[in-house]
């Protein structure tokens, strides 16, 4: 992975292949993950992303000769949560839910994220995060317009975190690697832009100043990639439905 990108994109995509919009069976989001680790860019991957109310249909895939992930991350929803289950699956690294379902501590060093209201006030979910001894998670995205945040909400996001040293992850919408403020599926971020405004929210940089690195669009596309260093030690991860989307984007502009 040459290029100024390097260090910013080890494990930084999280494999959400389960979830929407690819919705994938499990024995094909198993399949694609372990294609992903065994191809040029497997320095990207991160943990494999499971509903924990589907553990026991990704256990019966891998009794059926599907690779097991060797990372995990599993996600409750609202309802019923066997913590007890999650935390004893093989190769647990990360536990996340939304803000306000209960959940145990996880053991170890599993990693516990809290997932922000999509809306509202973002130094009261924050602070309820840090409360938790928790890390944050945001949505930059979704199937409809409306659930795509407006920038000035993810720059406070960002930058609240950093002033708290909250680490987050971020997840939903974020398959190519620039802004773009129209379209026919309206505006949607782009996940370079989040790792240059991550870098610079790490730097103590203001909301009005995040705000417009997250709304660079491809046009400033160098000097995005010159600012994304320092990104990780804010941005954990985002999550994606789809590996090879962001890397295609990325191959087609040279920074593979």
């Amino acid at each position: 992975m040459p290029g100024q990108l390097d260090s910013a994109l080890v494990r930084l995509f999280d494999d959400a292949g389960l979830f929407p919009p690819a919705r994938l069976p499990m024995a094909e989001a198993l399949a694609a993950h372990a294609r992903a680790l065994d191809g040029p860019h497997h320095g990207v991957v991160g943990p494999f992303l499971c509903p924990v109310g589907r553990l026991a249909e990704l256990d019966a895939c891998v009794a059926a000769g599907a690779a097991r992930p060797p990372a995990l991350g599993l996600i409750g929803h609202d309802g019923p949560v066997d913590w007890g289950r999650a935390f004893a699956a093989p190769g647990l690294g990360q536990v996340e839910a939304p803000l306000g379902v209960p959940m145990p501590e996880p053991p170890g060093n599993v990693l516990r994220y809290l997932e922000l209201p999509h809306h509202g006030d973002v130094g009261a979910a924050l602070d309820a995060v840090q409360a938790a001894g928790a890390r944050a998670k945001v949505r930059c995205g979704g199937l409809t317009p409306e659930a795509v945040p407006r920038p000035a909400w993810l720059a406070a996001v960002l930058v609240g975190c950093a002033a708290r040293g909250l680490p987050l992850k971020a997840t939903a919408g974020l398959h190519q690697p620039y802004h773009r403020a129209g379209g026919p599926d309206g505006v949607r971020h782009g996940f370079v832009n989040l790792l240059a405004a991550a870098a610079a929210a790490a730097g103590g940089a203001t909301v009005v100043d995040v705000t417009a690195i997250l709304t660079y669009e491809e046009s400033a596309a160098a000097a995005l990639t010159s600012r994304v260093q320092g990104a990780r030690r804010l941005l954990a991860s985002i999550g994606t439905c789809s590996i090879d989307e962001p890397l295609a984007a990325l191959a087609e502009r040279g920074l593979l």
